[in-house]
């Protein structure tokens, strides 16, 4: 027992956290993401990498079961959260620590574990999710529900298809989302794919049971709408960073991130956001990872987070090109003494161009592999939280 005890506390140490985003909550996920940091704890991978699973919102029922799904595939020791308000965010975690070196709770929740169940449930698994690093080749884990084809042990079997030679190969169902690292929150992907190609695929958005609370209109001046601009642009930017393998300037764009939001000096701020584009720019290893990725002719607007100064027209969808345009444009908002809002931003809808983000996936990702579809998903740089605006819009 205190051999246990002792390597629990050890652990807890450097838990290993799950997060669930919901759409139109990413200010939570945020705010976890840096305490996380300030923790030194580290984002889980995968369920069987975890030790906590933090949900950040209020899910709707199908998102809700898939958290549900999730935690059930956590191993012990485990614990999960409910993150909805920075209120004693700390103090939350803190109380996650104390479950995970609880023995006793524990040991308990490994016998409800083991019991037996009355039937077996008939839907099938949807496995694990685990995320796409260029760091160790690994392109993603897939979510295996919603196939009509039989699923012995949760894994979907491969029916045959003829390939663009002629040949006959096998094809699988899969889905991407909805709870992957660097991933749209509540983006589901289902594909078809023939090898590791995507052959046929379709996108949907799993819906928050509500929206947070959001600030009065007519409290937003123009500095609030430059702060979250900036905050939206490297928190796309990090997430492109870390899929692309460069993992110390995530880490950097994160930090930024953190700092506009704290309300950092805006020329420091400035300075920080040019730097980093600069680094950006220079990299050999950047441009080798993101190399021929492009998001094709798409229309392209602030709901789909282009960034401004890209050098043409081809380069605007050059995902390479997107991401310095996200650090450029954040840089230039950092350093204006106002915080305005770019023109680009302030004059469109990103309602209606996120809904036309999402309609495009599916011709954007024809053809492409699994670990190139990550990375243009992420260079889409596509917002959830206009997407859940628009399923309101619907359902008033």
């Amino acid at each position: 027992m205190g051999v246990t005890s002792m390597l629990a506390r050890w652990a807890s140490k450097s838990v290993h956290v799950l997060i669930v985003g919901v759409p139109g909550w990413d200010e939570s996920r945020m705010l976890l993401e840096a305490e996380l940091d300030r923790r030194g704890w580290r984002v889980a991978l995968s369920p069987a990498d975890a030790d906590l699973l933090a949900v950040c919102g209020l899910p709707g029922e199908v998102l809700g079961a898939a958290s549900d799904l999730l935690w059930n595939q956590l191993p012990g020791p485990r614990t999960r959260v409910s993150v909805t308000t920075p209120v004693a965010l700390s103090a939350l975690l803190d109380a996650a620590v104390a479950h995970l070196v609880d023995d006793s709770w524990q040991r308990e929740d490994a016998r409800a574990r083991s019991r037996p169940v009355a039937a077996e449930d008939p839907r099938p698994n949807t496995g694990e999710h685990e995320s796409m690093s260029h760091e160790d080749m690994d392109h993603g884990d897939m979510d295996h529900g919603g196939m009509d084809m039989p699923t012995p042990g949760g894994i979907p079997l491969a029916g045959g298809g003829d390939d663009r030679d002629g040949l006959e190969m096998d094809v699988l169902n899969v889905s991407l989302g909805p709870v992957l690292p660097h991933w749209p929150a509540g983006l589901v992907v289902d594909c078809v794919l023939q090898g590791d190609v995507i052959v046929s695929a379709g996108a949907r958005l799993l819906e928050a049971a509500s929206a947070p609370k959001e600030v009065s209109e007519k409290a937003v001046t123009d500095v609030t709408r430059g702060r979250r601009r900036i905050i939206r642009l490297c928190d796309d930017a990090s997430n492109l960073l870390a899929l692309a393998g460069w993992q110390t300037a995530a880490q950097n764009a994160r930090r930024l991130r953190d700092d506009a939001r704290r309300g950092a000096d805006s020329t420091d701020h400035a300075a920080a956001l040019d730097r980093l584009r600069r680094r950006a720019e220079r990299s050999v290893l950047l441009r080798w990872s993101l190399k021929g990725i492009s998001l094709g002719e798409i229309g392209l607007g602030a709901g789909t987070n282009t960034g401004t100064a890209t050098p043409d027209d081809q380069a605007a969808v050059d995902i390479r090109h997107r991401l310095i345009g996200w650090l450029r444009e954040a840089a230039v908002l950092a350093g204006t003494s106002s915080g305005r809002q770019s023109p680009a931003a302030g004059d469109s809808d990103p309602v209606r161009e996120a809904q036309d983000a999402l309609e495009a996936l599916p011709e954007l990702l024809r053809g492409t592999d699994l670990g190139t579809a990550r990375l243009l998903i992420a260079g889409l740089g596509l917002d959830t939280a206009a997407l859940a605006q628009t399923h309101e819009r619907t359902h008033d």
